[in-house]
């Protein structure tokens, strides 16, 4: 069946773009970073969500990995169909990265859906083999990218379930010690502190004896 043999090619292909660095180590120096900020953000500190900070972290490297996507493309420098497509990419990556900084930095919610490390890792990871020349960019690899990213994202969101939660993690949720004690505010807010047994105001009237 053509369906049948369909899958089959963007499961294997799927496999060859995570095997793509045996072929080419040096796709390594790019794609072990994309996989340890992902693994480690993820983890610690994007499971309940991204924050700003976040956000502006993962911005900085979708930049950084669209800039080696172009060193890259220029590498061989022929004027066709492939060279604009990847191009394009670049560009579009940069001006992603671009965005979510800008965004960030100006505290806009938007920031929270275009920085998340899932969906830039996953973006990251299986574009990169095109650019370093391993994987073709025909329509069996474009198929096996948007098929396997709504697997990609339920099974990085099955491990931040799974796992236990991270140390500190309540803490960065805002969560208060039970050793900080509150004042009592039951008084009323005229109400003066109790004065210590024994104690009193010197009286006013008079100099001090000597």
């Amino acid at each position: 069946m053509v369906i049948a043999d369909v899958l089959v090619q963007v499961l294997v292909r799927f496999g060859q773009i995570l095997a793509a660095p045996l072929k080419n180590p040096d796709m390594l120096w790019i794609i072990i970073p994309i996989y340890l900020n992902w693994v480690f953000t993820d983890y610690f500190q994007e499971r309940k969500g991204t924050d700003f900070g976040n956000a502006i972290t993962n911005g900085v490297i979708q930049l950084w990995v669209g800039i080696d996507w172009i060193r890259q493309t220029i590498k061989t420098i022929e004027f066709n169909a492939l060279f604009i497509t990847k191009t394009i990419i670049c560009v579009i990556s940069m001006i992603w990265g671009l965005l979510i900084m800008v965004e960030s930095a100006r505290a806009k919610p938007i920031a929270h859906y275009i920085g998340r490390v899932r969906e830039i890792s996953y973006f990251m990871i299986v574009a990169t083999p095109i650019f370093y020349g391993v994987i073709a960019p025909d329509m069996i690899t474009i198929a096996t990218i948007l098929l396997f990213f709504p697997i990609f994202y339920g099974v990085g969101e099955a491990f931040d379930r799974l796992l236990p939660a991270p140390p500190g993690e309540e803490d960065s949720l805002g969560g208060v010690s039970s050793d900080l004690k509150m004042p009592d505010m039951g008084a009323g807010a005229g109400a003066m502190p109790e004065m210590p047994a024994g104690g009193g105001m010197p009286p006013m009237g008079g100099m001090p004896k000597f």
